[in-house]
C-alpha cells in the first residue's frame, strides 16, 4: 500500500491508498488513475488517486468524514465524473451509469411519492426495462430483500432498515 494524496478536509496525509495485486497478471476490476474531484463550490473531495481493485477481492473504504469515500463509490457507480484522471470498471472507462454495479448510499434515496414497488421500479425503467418484465423483476427482488406484503406502502411509512432494503 502507498498514500496516494490528502484530502483538503482534513489533511491527514493518508488519502486514498493502492492495492497492489497478488500478480501484476491480473487486470484490476477497478482501476482509478490519477483522479482528482473538484466539486463546484471549489472543494476537492479527492486528489491524485490511485487504486486498483482485483478480481474477486473484497476492499473496505475507511477513513475520516469528508475524505471522498462515498465521492470515490459514486465515481465508480458512475453517478459523477472525476475532474481529472481515469476511472475504469472492467477495462471500459466509466462514462455514466455502470452496468452491474450496485451502490448502497448512506441515506436511503427513496421518493416520498411512490411506493415501495413504484422506488424499486425506478432503476429498472431508467434502464430501459418496461412492462411485465420489469414488474416481476421489481417483485423478485421485493421478495428477495424480504418487502413481499409491503408493495404498497410509501417510505414514510417503513422503518429505517426497510427503507434501506427499497
Amino acid at each position: 500500500l502507498r498514500p496516494c494524496g490528502a484530502c483538503d478536509r482534513c489533511g491527514h496525509g493518508g488519502g486514498a491508498r493502492r492495492a497492489r495485486s497478488r500478480s501484476e497478471d491480473i487486470a484490476a476490476i477497478i482501476s482509478l488513475r490519477d483522479v482528482t474531484k473538484t466539486f463546484e463550490s471549489g472543494y476537492t473531495a479527492l486528489r491524485d488517486v490511485e487504486l486498483e481493485v482485483s478480481p474477486e477481492r473484497f476492499v473496505a473504504l475507511v477513513g475520516p468524514s469528508g475524505c471522498g469515500k462515498s465521492t470515490t463509490l459514486s465515481l465508480i457507480a458512475g453517478l459523477d465524473g472525476p475532474t481529472s484522471g481515469a476511472v475504469t470498471v472492467r477495462g471500459k472507462p466509466v462514462a455514466g451509469i455502470t452496468d452491474g454495479i450496485g451502490f448502497l448510499f448512506q441515506r436511503d434515496a427513496l421518493l416520498p411519492w411512490k411506493s415501495v414497488r413504484d422506488n424499486v421500479l425506478l432503476p429498472l425503467q431508467l434502464r430501459g426495462v418496461r412492462g411485465n418484465d420489469a414488474r416481476s423483476r421489481a417483485a423478485e427482488w421485493i421478495g428477495r430483500v424480504g418487502l413481499r406484503g409491503f408493495e404498497h406502502l410509501f417510505p414514510h411509512q417503513l422503518s429505517g432498515g426497510m427503507r434501506k432494503r427499497a
